[in-house]
C-alpha cells in the first residue's frame, strides 16, 4: 500500500475491473507505475498492473497471482498483521465485479488484501511533523538488525557485488541521459564509485561470505516503516529477488539515506542501535557510499516519472530528484573526506576557500587554527593578533585546542574540516596528542608559486575584515619554514596546486 499518488491517466488505462471496484466498494483509488490500491474502510486491495517492464513482469495472470503470492509470504516476516492474504476478483451477479477466495475457478484478475494502516504513523509522516524521536529510530534500527539476522542468505552471495557495480554503471548511464547538465556531478559519483570498487571489493566478498549478505526489503524508505502497532515494514520487493538479496548495509543504507536527507543525527541514532543490535552494516563510509547510491537511484526513478504524469507533477517529482542529486554529491563527499580532513599550506595558499568549499560539499564544520587562536587570547577574530600571538608556545596550545575542538565535534556526530597551517611538525604533534584515536581520513595540502602568494597577501591585507594576519613578509617566512608533511602516510596526503581561481565544486 503505497503513499506515492500518480495521476489516474497512466497507462495501461484502468481496466474495468479496477474501476467497478473501485465503485462497488466507494473506494479510494492509488496508483502507481505497477499498481492499483483500493482504500475501502479498514481494508486495502493492491492490484498489479499487467505491465512489462525492464525491472518487473507482470504480463500474465498467473504471474500476477504468483507475485501476489509472493509479496504476502516476504511481507509477512515485517508486517504479518498487515498482509491478510490473496483474493480473487469475480464476476458479480450484478454484471460487475467482487472479490471472492483465491481458487475460484472465475478469477479475472487477483489482488493482495491487506489491514489499511494509518499513513500519518508511517515513519515518513512523523518525520514531516517532528514526532519522530530518537527512541522511534532506534526501536526501528533493532528491528531490522534482527530483521536480516533471521534472513535467509542467498545461494551465491558473492554474486551480490558484481551485481552492485552492474547496477550502479547502469545508474550512472541512465542520470547521463536524463540529466545532461548533472553530467560533472555524476562523474564525480562514478569516480568515488570506482574508487571504492578498486579498494574494497575484497572486502565486500568477504562480508558476502561472512553471511552479510541477506534477503532483505529492498526497499527500507521511511513511508514503508508503520509505527501504529509496534514497528511494521510494508512494501517489501517482490518483483525481483536480485532486488532484495544485497548486503545488509545496503538494505538499510535506503533508510538511512532517507534519514539523513531529513534529520542526521536520527541517521546516526538508527546505525547506533542497529549496530548495538548486532547488526554489522559496514564502516561510516560504506554505508554512507551505499546511501549515496540509494539516493542517486531515486534521482534517476524521480526523473522518469517526471517523464509520465501531469506537468504540476512532473515539477515537483524534478524537485525531488534536484535535491536527490544533492544528497547524492554530500554523501560522495562525506565519504571523500571521512570525519576530519585537514586543509593545509601556508598563509595565502587558498587553504581557508578551499576548506569552506570542501565543508559545504559534504556538510561538515570549518575548525579554523586563525579563529581558536584569537579566542585563546581573547580578542575578536578580525583583530589583527600581536607579534607574541605566534611564538612557538601560543603555537602549541592553539593546536592543542584545535585538535580538542576538532574530536569533539566527531564525537558529538559531526564531520570536520580543519584549517590550518600545519607547516611545523612540532605543531602537527600539538594537534594528533590533543584529538581522538583515529587518524584524519586525508592531509590536502595546498600549493602555490611564491608570487602568487605574496600577490595574494598583499591584497588581502587591504581588507580589514580579515581572520588571517599574514602579510607578504610573514608568507615568505612561512614558506622558509615550512616542514614537510613526512609523517603523515602517503596514502593519506594530497597536494593541490592553487595557481588559480577554486574550480567550480
Amino acid at each position: 500500500m503505497s503513499t506515492e499518488r500518480d495521476p489516474p491517466h497512466r497507462t495501461p488505462a484502468l481496466p474495468s475491473p479496477v474501476r467497478e471496484l473501485q465503485s462497488a466498494l466507494n473506494a479510494e483509488l492509488r496508483e502507481t507505475h505497477i499498481s492499483w490500491v483500493l482504500l475501502a474502510g479498514e481494508a486495502a486491495y493492491k492490484l498489479k498492473k499487467p505491465v512489462r517492464l525492464a525491472f518487473v513482469d507482470y504480463g500474465t495472470l498467473d504471474r500476477r497471482r504468483a507475485l501476489c503470492h509472493e509479496e504476502v509470504r516476504l511481507n509477512r516476516r515485517l508486517a504479518p498483521d498487515v498482509y491478510r492474504g490473496v483474493q480473487a476478483v469475480v464476476p458479480a451477479a450484478d454484471g460487475g465485479f467482487r472479490f471472492a477466495a483465491e481458487h475460484d475457478a472465475r478469477a479475472v484478475e487477483y489482488a493482495v488484501e491487506m489491514r489499511r494502516y494509518d499513513e500519518d504513523a508511517t515513519l515518513l509522516r512523523r518525520l514531516a511533523v517532528g514526532t519522530a524521536g530518537e527512541a522511534d529510530v532506534s526501536a526501528v534500527g533493532r528491528r531490522l538488525a534482527e530483521f536480516h539476522a533471521a534472513a535467509a542468505t542467498p545461494r551465491e552471495p558473492g554474486r551480490t557485488v558484481a551485481r552492485l557495480w552492474s547496477m550502479l554503471d547502469e545508474n550512472f548511464a541512465s542520470l547521463r541521459a536524463l540529466v545532461p547538465t548533472a553530467c560533472g556531478r555524476i562523474d564525480d559519483a562514478e569516480r568515488l564509485a570506482a574508487a571504492l570498487r578498486r579498494g574494497r571489493r575484497e572486502e565486500l566478498l568477504a562480508r558476502a561470505g561472512a553471511g552479510l549478505v541477506r534477503d532483505g526489503h529492498g526497499d527500507l524508505r521511511a513511508e514503508h516503516v508503520v509505527l501504529e502497532h509496534g514497528i511494521e515494514v510494508v512494501d517489501c520487493v517482490e518483483f525481483d529477488p536480485g532486488l532484495r538479496e544485497q548486503d545488509v548495509g545496503l538494505d538499510l543504507a535506503f533508510l538511512v539515506m532517507d534519514l539523513v536527507r531529513r534529520d542526521e543525527p536520527l541517521a546516526r541514532a538508527l546505525v547506533t542501535a542497529y549496530r548495538e543490535a548486532g547488526g554489522d552494516p559496514g564502516d561510516d563510509a560504506l554505508l554512507r557510499f551505499f546511501g549515496a547510491q540509494r539516493a542517486l537511484i531515486r534521482a534517476k526513478v524521480a526523473l522518469i516519472r517526471a517523464g509520465q504524469v501531469e506537468p504540476s507533477d512532473a515539477a515537483r517529482r524534478r524537485a525531488d530528484a534536484a535535491e536527490l542529486l544533492d544528497l547524492a554529491d554530500r554523501l560522495g563527499w562525506s565519504v571523500r573526506l571521512g570525519e576530519v580532513a585537514v586543509v593545509c599550506g601556508v598563509a595565502a595558499s587558498g587553504k581557508s576557500t578551499l576548506a569552506a568549499t570542501l565543508a559545504e560539499r559534504a556538510g561538515a564544520t570549518v575548525v579554523s587554527s586563525d579563529v581558536v587562536r584569537k579566542q585563546l587570547l581573547g580578542i575578536d577574530p578580525t583583530a589583527r593578533a600581536p607579534a607574541g600571538a605566534y611564538a612557538d608556545e601560543v603555537n602549541r596550545r592553539t593546536y592543542d585546542a584545535l585538535g580538542r575542538l576538532a574530536w569533539r565535534l566527531v564525537e558529538a556526530g559531526e564531520r570536520v574540516v580543519v584549517d590550518a597551517t600545519f607547516r611545523f611538525a612540532a605543531d602537527r604533534r600539538a594537534f594528533a596528542a590533543a584529538r581522538g584515536p583515529t587518524e584524519p581520513t586525508v592531509w590536502i595540502e595546498c600549493r602555490a608559486p611564491a608570487s602568487v602568494l605574496a600577490d595574494r597577501a598583499a591584497r588581502r591585507a587591504k581588507h580589514p575584515q580579515q581572520i588571517s594576519d599574514a602579510d607578504a613578509g610573514i608568507v615568505g617566512r612561512q614558506i622558509e619554514e615550512w616542514e614537510s608533511l613526512g609523517e603523515v602516510s602517503a596514502d593519506r596526503r594530497i597536494a593541490v596546486v592553487t595557481d588559480g581561481p577554486p574550480p567550480p565544486m
